[in-house]
């Protein structure tokens, strides 16, 4: 048996994990140790899933080790791929709310796409063009420019965000420029995963 209370190992596990998938993990978790009657009533976590026994520790405290050893879940962020990033960042098509004004698009758009939230990403450029069209740079649809950066053959509808004055810690403030221009892009494995400039 170890030596660390197992009540402890469960708050310790609820405090590091937040995310809704921790949630799912660890009422997961509960219905397994809940079905072998290794859980004790822990203050703090999910009501519905708390019980009262108080049967020997088995496996469960073993399992809760092993998560906390092997760190906190990452987020969802983390877990994106250079291409998906790419597109968060920089594809939006349809285009939100084509009524708005470019600046008040921007202010929306980076705070909604994860760019203000922390800090002020000083620039962004949003592509109105299908994921499709807008993969489709890195073969059929662009040119070879130099190193992995390709230049698309069709031009795009874009909004370019500039963040406005010196500071870059929110609240941040945009003002854009809409206009139709062709871009480059960098590709990796025949996607685009990072915006270059616009030609």
């Amino acid at each position: 048996m170890l030596g660390f209370p197992r009540t402890q190992f469960l708050f310790l596990i609820h405090s590091l994990y937040k995310t809704e998938e921790a949630k799912q993990l660890e009422e997961e978790i509960f219905c397994l140790c809940k079905a072998s009657g290794n859980l004790s009533k822990v203050k703090g976590l999910n009501p519905r899933l708390q019980v009262d026994t108080m049967a020997p520790a088995s496996v469960c405290p073993i399992l809760l080790l092993l998560l906390v050893l092997l760190g906190p879940l990452p987020s969802s962020s983390q877990r994106e791929t250079r291409h998906q990033k790419f597109q968060r960042q920089h594809v939006d098509f349809p285009k939100t709310n084509p009524e708005w004004d470019a600046r008040r698009y921007c202010n929306l758009m980076m705070q909604r796409r994860g760019m203000s939230t922390d800090t002020c990403k000083p620039s962004n450029t949003f592509i109105h063009g299908s994921p499709e069209d807008v993969d489709a740079i890195c073969t059929h649809g662009g040119t070879y420019s130099s190193d992995n950066f390709y230049n698309s053959n069709a031009h795009f509808e874009i909004t370019s965000c500039r963040i406005t004055g010196g500071s870059q810690r929110p609240p941040c403030n945009y003002r854009g420029i809409l206009s139709s221009q062709r871009v480059q892009v960098a590709c990796l494995n025949s996607l685009p995963v990072h915006f270059k400039r616009a030609l």
